[in-house]
């Protein structure tokens, strides 16, 4: 049944904007096969695999589940979430300062290794994850980056900013790779699509661009909302794309047609975030009404509220396995909640 499982009262000094998970599945070591050469062997490549490895020596050799979140006290911290079913343990693994101004937005590569953050201050910072070492600081220049995320190879993270550009960058030497323009206003929200075809955006004019990304062609803009676009996120089949916005109200559109699939109303404020369980069966909403919604996917409607939070609630996430849903808020708590499968 729907629970809280897990609340961490002032887990930053001010409000936390932003949270994501992290699933970090260690790799099978591979078992050298002795040839007749076999010791030779072993001896010759030593160095090889020294070198190869070096990158990986801090990696945990079992399976790990984190939470990273971002606050207006300008921190990125990283817990770790240990435990299964309906019970669970969140402790606190890294602070990580570096940002100058509120950390507005976090997200984490699909290997579980690298965390990402964009800040006031008009940076995106890299993190590794297991050891709390910053990997990368990526300057956006004037206009300050807002909601990053990683590509789905992890390759590169992408962002808005007001100017209606996406940037993408590499995650490897935090380069510019090329730059979207949705010849609109403010970008507020990024999203990429699961199979990585697609990045779409929602603005601060209640506008949706959604562009192929290979070829930088821009597919479709909808007028999707009366006010700001909070939130956007493609199911994790790529085949509809879910925004959120200030008007109170989510949309849900066919990604290859652009057509409207469903409107969908609860929350008694704005709508701050929005995401898919990857199994598909279920999405989240969270609110400055201080609810965090689920919706049963198939029938599009609300089938559970949370209503533990005190303040606004900028964002909830759902867990790699679709069993639970992290949430941050205004009242600088983070809040984990069971959602059966």
């Amino acid at each position: 049944m729907f629970s809280l499982l897990k609340k961490r009262e002032n887990a930053h000094s001010e409000g936390i904007w932003a949270c994501a998970w992290g699933h970090y599945v260690p790799k099978e070591k591979n078992k050298s096969k002795l040839t007749e050469e076999g010791e030779q062997q072993v001896g010759e490549n030593k160095e090889n695999e020294e070198a190869n490895n070096e990158a990986d020596e801090n990696l945990p050799d079992t399976e790990e589940r984190y939470i990273v979140t971002g606050g207006l006290d300008d921190l990125v911290r990283i817990w770790r979430w240990s435990g299964d079913g309906v019970e669970g343990e969140l402790s606190n693994m890294h602070v990580l300062e570096g940002h100058s101004l509120g950390v507005i937005s976090v997200d984490v590569n699909a290997a579980g290794t690298v965390a990402a953050s964009s800040s006031l201050d008009s940076t995106i910072r890299l993190w590794n994850i297991h050891t709390g070492e910053q990997l990368q600081s990526i300057d956006c220049g004037p206009v300050e980056a807002w909601s990053v995320v990683f590509s789905p190879d992890g390759n590169h993270v992408a962002s808005g900013n007001h100017a209606g550009k996406i940037n993408v960058y590499a995650v490897d030497g935090g380069r510019p790779v090329t730059t979207l323009d949705t010849r609109g206003r403010f970008t507020y929200s990024i999203a990429y699509s699961k199979d990585g075809k697609y990045v779409a955006s929602g603005a601060i004019d209640g506008f949706i661009n959604i562009f192929d990304f290979e070829s930088g062609k821009l597919v479709h803009t909808i007028e999707g909302h009366a006010m700001t676009i909070r939130s956007i996120t493609f199911s994790p089949d790529s085949q509809l794309l879910l925004s959120a916005a200030d008007d109170g109200h989510m949309k849900m559109y066919d990604v290859n047609s652009s057509h409207l699939a469903c409107t969908l109303s609860g929350h008694g404020s704005w709508v701050l975030s929005a995401d898919f369980a990857p199994d598909q069966q279920h999405f989240v909403s969270s609110s400055s009404d201080h609810t965090v919604k689920v919706w049963d996917f198939a029938q599009r409607n609300c089938i559970h509220t949370f209503k533990d939070h005190l303040d606004q609630v900028w964002c909830a996430r759902y867990s790699h396995d679709s069993s639970k849903i992290v949430s941050v808020s205004e009242d600088k708590s983070i809040m984990v909640f069971n959602s059966p499968v």
